[in-house]
C-alpha cells in the first residue's frame, strides 16, 4: 500500500467565518482562557485574540468557551466515527472516496481527505453498536442487513464514491455507505512522528488531532500535521489546545496498574460500573454544572484507580464533581473524593461532601515530586449508593 498519507483539503467555506463575527459582541464571540506554567488563568475575548505558541504566551494549555456554534456537517446521515492510526479520532461526515483516500466532511465545512493507513476504524452511528469490535488480524466490515449486520472478515480494497470494495467469503464487491455499519482496518504502520512544538487538541465535537501549532488568529487555528501539510480549523471548532511535549500529560491517557470498583461478591449485590476514560461511567461525554469537558475519568462509587508514576511529575491539576447525568434522576447522589500518594494511608486531599448538581471542586496545588504511586478513590458519602456517578475532571500531570 502507498506510504502513509494525510491529506487534508484546506479550503473553508467563505461565509463561515465572517458568520462567526457579524452582529456580535465581543463577548458573544466567547473567551478563551490561558493556563500558565505556573498554574496561573487569565483569560481574554476570542476577538482579536493571536497566539504564536503555547511557550510564547508561557501556557500549558488554552481553552475555548462560549464561541459560536458551527454549522452541522451538511451530510448527518452519513456521519460516522473515525478513529485514526497514533490515537487521534474525528466525528466527520462520509462523502466519498477513491481508491486509498477517504473523503470526509467536518463541522463547519471543513474538507478532509484521508489515507486509508492512518484509518483505523470507521463507526457509523445510526448503525454501529456495542457489538462491533476489530478482529485480532484483518480487516473486518459490518455489513447492514433487515435483521441486523453481518460480520465480514477479509481486506479492503479501497473506496468508491459510493462505498467500500472489501474482499471477504462473498468476494471482492462494493458494499454502499448506507449497509455499512462499521469498518476496522489493521494498522500497517506505526504512528506518524510529531512535528517540533506538538500540541494536542480537542476539538467541539468531540474530535481529537495532534500536531504543530503554527499560529492561531482571526482566520482560525492553523495546526502542522508534518513538515508539509497543515490544517486551518475555525476557533468555533477548538475546544482546548494542551501541550504536546512531554511536560503535561492527562491522566485519563494512562493506565491505571490497579482498579477497584463496586463491592466484592456478597455485598451490595456484587454491582460494578466499569470505569471510563475521557467519559462518564454511563459512557455518555463528561459534563459538570452545564460544562462539557474532554478529558477525564468516570467512575461509580465506590472507586479506587491506582497510577504507577516515575518520581518526574511536578504537580497534579484537576477538579471532581457528579456527573450532570444524575440531573434527570430523582436523587443526584453524594460521593467523597481522596487521593492518596505512595500507598499512605491518610489522603493528601480529601474533598468532603460532594453533591450532584454541584460546581465543579478544583483540587488545590498538588505536590507530586518524587512521587511514584498516585491512588484516586471515591467513596459513598451517604447510605445510598445511588446516582453516584462520580467524574475526575481534567487530571493533568505537569513536570
Amino acid at each position: 500500500m502507498a506510504r502513509r498519507r494525510l491529506l487534508w483539503t484546506l479550503p473553508l467555506c467563505a461565509c463561515l467565518l465572517p458568520l462567526l463575527a457579524r452582529g456580535r459582541t465581543s463577548g458573544e464571540l466567547g473567551q478563551v482562557w490561558i493556563e500558565g506554567r505556573d498554574g496561573s488563568l487569565t483569560s481574554r475575548s476570542l476577538e482579536g485574540f493571536e497566539l504564536a505558541s503555547l511557550d510564547a504566551a508561557a501556557a500549558i494549555s488554552v481553552r475555548v468557551e462560549g464561541a459560536s456554534e458551527l454549522p452541522a456537517v451538511a451530510h448527518s446521515s452519513a456521519r460516522a466515527n473515525v478513529a485514526l492510526v497514533g490515537g487521534d479520532r474525528l466525528v466527520a461526515a462520509v462523502v466519498g472516496g477513491e481508491g486509498d483516500r477517504l473523503a470526509l466532511e467536518l463541522a463547519g465545512g471543513v474538507a478532509l481527505t484521508l489515507d486509508v493507513s492512518e484509518l483505523l476504524a470507521l463507526e457509523f452511528p445510526r448503525h454501529a453498536t456495542a457489538a462491533c469490535s476489530a478482529p485480532a488480524r484483518g480487516d473486518r466490515l459490518y455489513w447492514v442487513r433487515p435483521t441486523g449486520f453481518d460480520t465480514l472478515d477479509g481486506t479492503l480494497e479501497g473506496f468508491v464514491a459510493e462505498g467500500v470494495r472489501f474482499d471477504s467469503v462473498l468476494g471482492a464487491r462494493t458494499f454502499p455507505w448506507a449497509e455499512v455499519a462499521a469498518l476496522f482496518v489493521e494498522p500497517l504502520e506505526d504512528p506518524r512522528a510529531l512535528p517540533e512544538g506538538a500540541v494536542l487538541l480537542d476539538l467541539a465535537d468531540g474530535g481529537r488531532l495532534a500536531g504543530g501549532l503554527v499560529r492561531w488568529d482571526g482566520a482560525g487555528l492553523t495546526l502542522a500535521l508534518d513538515s508539509e501539510r497543515t490544517l486551518v480549523l475555525p476557533s468555533a471548532a477548538v475546544r482546548e489546545v494542551t501541550v504536546g511535549d512531554g511536560s503535561a500529560a492527562f491522566l485519563s491517557a494512562l493506565e491505571p496498574a490497579l482498579v477497584r470498583e463496586g463491592w466484592e461478591e456478597g455485598g451490595e449485590l456484587g454491582m460494578r460500573w466499569p470505569w471510563r476514560r475521557d467519559r462518564s461511567v454511563t459512557d455518555t461525554p463528561l459534563s459538570a454544572n452545564g460544562r462539557m469537558w474532554s478529558r477525564g475519568l468516570g467512575v461509580h462509587a465506590p472507586s479506587r484507580l491506582e497510577y504507577e508514576l516515575d518520581g518526574s511529575w511536578h504537580s497534579l491539576r484537576g477538579a471532581v464533581a457528579i456527573d450532570d447525568s444524575v440531573r434527570l434522576l430523582a436523587y443526584r447522589g453524594s460521593v467523597e473524593f481522596s487521593i492518596l500518594l505512595d500507598g499512605a494511608g491518610e489522603p493528601v486531599w480529601r474533598s468532603g461532601r460532594v453533591r450532584g448538581g454541584e460546581a465543579p471542586l478544583t483540587l488545590p496545588p498538588l505536590d507530586l515530586r518524587g512521587v511514584r504511586r498516585l491512588a484516586l478513590v471515591v467513596d459513598m458519602d451517604e447510605r445510598s449508593f445511588v446516582a453516584d456517578r462520580a467524574d475526575w475532571l481534567r487530571m493533568l500531570l505537569v513536570r
